[in-house]
């Protein structure tokens, strides 16, 4: 008689166990890819800075608008290095509705040993990248606490 109450409890603490073990191997994965993403977020923020360091300024003008498949602008740049050199950019930045328009001015920072690399000088172009990968990153990190606290406290009240 005995036995029989052990084999029940045993059953019962079966859906619970696999439930913890949901929660931790969910909570790994998520772990994982926060510790990613934030390794990516720090190289991402340490390039943007080093460009920032070394970078010359010129001014530039959009010359054209390009269309994406998801129907998204990316705006086309044209500007003059310091040592006279012509060179045009798209931006890696697109947007709906169009952030610029054909003609507009732009501040361009860009590299002079990499001047096809340039970008237009705003935020946008520099930290919106860092910045939604740190929010992710954040958010995987908390839901992958929540989870491991869940699984290591399991059924216990």
């Amino acid at each position: 008689m005995g036995e029989g109450r052990r084999r029940k409890r045993s059953l019962q603490a079966e859906p619970a166990h696999d439930c913890r073990l949901l929660f931790w191997r969910v909570g790994c994965v998520f772990g994982i890819v926060a510790v990613i993403l934030a390794t990516a977020c720090f190289f991402s923020y340490r390039q943007n800075r080093r460009l920032q360091a070394v970078a010359d300024h010129a001014a530039g003008k959009v010359v054209e608008l390009r269309r994406d498949s998801d129907s998204t602008y990316r705006p086309v740049v044209s500007f003059r290095t310091a040592q006279g050199q012509a060179v045009t950019f798209v931006t890696s930045c697109a947007t709906n509705p169009p952030a610029y328009r054909v003609g507009d001015p732009v501040n361009v920072i860009y590299d002079a040993a990499a001047p096809q690399e340039a970008r237009i000088d705003g935020f946008l172009a520099f930290w919106a990248g860092t910045l939604i990968m740190a929010f992710i990153a954040t958010v995987l990190g908390v839901l992958c606490a929540v989870l491991m606290i869940v699984a290591k406290r399991g059924g216990r009240r």
